[in-house]
């Protein structure tokens, strides 16, 4: 899966998307960026968003209801 994810990131995003975050949420984003800045790898919040936007896909695919994505939608919607 792993390999999967890094052969999608190393294809050009073109399709422009638009999320809403809280607060918290973009301030854990920007201290993970700046850790690993500091261990001289450059990321950035989009690499971070489709990291994980892949790695949910994929992880559907294989698991499905026993994924993440399944769990989660499922406790929000009782």
């Amino acid at each position: 899966m792993l390999e999967d994810i890094r052969k999608a990131m190393k294809a050009f995003g073109k399709e422009a998307a638009t999320h809403r975050f809280t607060i918290t949420e973009k301030q854990e984003l920007a201290e993970i960026i700046y850790a690993y800045k500091q261990l001289g790898v450059r990321t950035s919040e989009n690499e971070i968003t489709r990291i994980a936007i892949n790695f949910i896909i994929k992880e559907y695919h294989l698991d499905k209801e026993e994924s993440t994505l399944d769990t989660i939608l499922k406790l929000l919607n009782n």
